[in-house]
């Protein structure tokens, strides 16, 4: 049985195909048009999944969108009565909304032609596709589900539990409360008013002080039970359409902070103006207002349920620093956050809750890796290569590994493009660009000579799994790189490139039974350093993570990386023609 799931007209628009329950594919649609957290129709995603699985149109059985604007219209009709002045533009958003989800039949049908699709469609609610995306993804037969993020479907949080094929959901935090939007709005309050820019502040947080605590528990109001309420004074998207807008097929908030907040924390920062120790200390607070929130929700959770697993999911569970703290804090024995714990992710749930929920089948699938992307063949590497007229050479993997390892210790910067692309939002050694973290200059010379990010914005370690817990505080398995963990404090020192200003490192651990060829190159570099670690980071370059080997070589050529390799291709920077 083949089931197709979308997420459409909403951030990080992606596709993923699954067969007889198992993933055979998934992809963002920002990878394929080049456009950051792409939240159209994803044509060019779906297509690449029917490839990816060898199946036309017509073999698909069921069709699952993660959005379904007729879920909670009882929550709806009452808020719409509540907020009588606003009713007309918001019901307008919200038939709006409607529109487009329920044309995903059409925008099929313009693909593939009238008749084309033979699936059966299904519309699965928002959050219920994020906890089934967490929970059917992981190897727990049993667990505790928190999924938190900005809204979908009028929804910004769920608790729910998952056993066997069946997820029961016990709680939702409805529109307008909500601590995505708590964050998004103190992001753009700091002067970075871009979707997506939430993880600029949690990398500014470590360097200013809580001094704002108080102010943001005035915001933020805990419930009994697993609810909270925002203060919407401080706030001013109860009136706007928040998922409903896009330009050229990239989503766009508009400003949801209000002069309240300004009266608390003092004047917004205008973009690219100078950043003030207050900015540094409104983020640390805004920081600390999340992980003390969040943590006593799930405290709640784990006395609620009893059970010792938690998965957690959400645009929220992004936020690594986060989750790295509820890790140490023990809150639950063990933690499963998927690679896409975002909206991209929904469309993998979406999938599962079909496959599990809906049509009560078994579960067989683990999401162990990310690498689920288009990939690309050698002799199709060569033949753009000598398409390009481009000096390369071609080796076997042993001298492939070490000649790249000893490159990076000469403190050379390395494209490492290999095997399929990464779902979800991190680099995870298969398009990557690496360095020596022994180097604390190496973060200046990436952001002077590729990166061009701000200067407080770390970067992080990929650890050989096995060595993980010698270099980190809590070294668990940390495939999908979600979690920050302290540095050892006598291990700070031999690695600075990769730790942070408050000591911590957001490590992936790398696995040799998932991806051997990048554990075999930090072996090679742990051999001959003793560091068992690369400092990893995306290969782009302001733009979506390269997916093709025409990106990553143009992504070469105008940048000034010294090597890139392309499966056993090399080329470096001194032998370009």
């Amino acid at each position: 049985m083949i089931i197709l799931g979308i997420n459409a007209y909403h951030g990080d628009a992606a596709a993923s195909i699954l067969v007889d329950g198992n993933l055979i594919s998934a992809v963002e649609e920002e990878r394929f048009n080049r456009l950051k957290h792409s939240a159209g129709f994803p044509r060019e995603s779906i297509i690449s999944c029917l490839d990816e699985a060898g199946i036309k149109p017509r073999d698909v059985d069921h069709i699952v969108v993660s959005r379904d604007p007729t879920a909670l219209l009882a929550s709806k009709v009452g808020y719409i009565i509540r907020k009588r002045p606003s009713f007309k533009r918001f019901l307008e958003a919200r038939l709006k909304k409607m529109a487009h989800v329920y044309d995903v039949e059409g925008e099929l049908e313009k693909m593939f032609g009238k008749g084309a699709i033979r699936a059966k469609m299904h519309r699965v609610e928002h959050h219920k596709a994020h906890v089934a995306s967490s929970f059917f993804a992981s190897n727990f037969d049993k667990a505790a589900i928190f999924s938190v993020d900005g809204f979908g479907d009028f929804v910004s949080t769920m608790a729910a539990v998952g056993e066997g094929k069946k997820i029961k959901i016990l709680n939702r935090v409805v529109f307008p409360h909500s601590l995505g939007i708590l964050y998004n709005a103190v992001t753009q309050y700091l002067g970075f008013p871009h979707y997506g820019d939430e993880g600029k502040v949690m990398g500014l947080a470590p360097y200013g002080e809580p001094v704002y605590i108080e102010k943001f528990r005035q915001m933020v109001n805990l419930g009994r039970g697993l609810n909270f309420t925002l203060d919407t004074d401080y706030f001013g998207h109860e009136d706007e359409a928040l998922e409903d807008v896009w330009e050229n097929g990239q989503p766009v908030v508009r400003r949801i902070f209000s002069k309240k907040m300004e009266a608390a924390l003092g004047p917004a920062r205008e973009p690219g103006s100078p950043l003030e120790k207050r900015h540094q200390d409104v983020a640390m607070s805004l920081q600390a207002m999340l992980e003390e929130t969040t943590i006593e929700l799930l405290r709640r959770l784990r006395k609620k349920t009893g059970l010792g697993d938690l998965c957690l999911c959400g645009g929220v569970a992004f936020n690594s620093v986060m989750n790295g703290l509820i890790r140490r804090e023990e809150i639950f024995d063990r933690i499963y956050i998927p690679p896409a714990a975002g909206d991209a992710g929904t469309s993998l749930g979406g999938a599962l809750w079909i496959w599990h929920q809906a049509l009560k089948r078994p579960r067989s699938f683990v999401m162990e890796h990310a690498y689920t992307g288009t990939q690309y063949s050698q002799d199709y590497i060569e033949k753009l290569l000598k398409e390009r007229g481009e000096r390369y050479r071609v080796l076997e993997e042993e001298a492939l590994i070490k000649e790249v390892a000893l490159k990076i210790i000469e403190g050379k910067v390395v494209g490492w493009f290999q095997g399929r692309m990464e779902f979800g939002p991190r680099a995870l050694g298969n398009r990557s660009i690496l360095v020596d973290p022994r180097r604390e200059e190496m973060k200046d010379v990436l952001n002077a000579r590729i990166k061009h990010r701000e200067s407080f914005r770390p970067f992080a370690p990929s650890v050989l799994a096995e060595r993980a817990g010698e270099w980190f505080e809590v070294g668990d398995p940390n495939p999908f790189m979600l979690m920050v963990q302290p540095v050892l404090p006598d291990k700070r020192q031999k690695v600075p490139a990769i730790t942070h200003v408050d000591g911590s490192g957001r490590l992936q651990t790398v696995h040799r039974d998932t991806n051997r060829l990048f554990w075999e190159l930090i072996r090679e570099f742990e051999k001959r350093t003793g560091v068992p670690m690369l400092l990893n980071t995306s290969f782009n370059e302001n733009e979506p993570i390269v997916m093709r080997p025409e990106e990553a070589l143009d992504c070469f050529r105008r940048t000034r990386m010294d090597m890139l390799v392309m499966g056993r291709a090399v080329l470096e920077r001194e032998a370009q023609v």
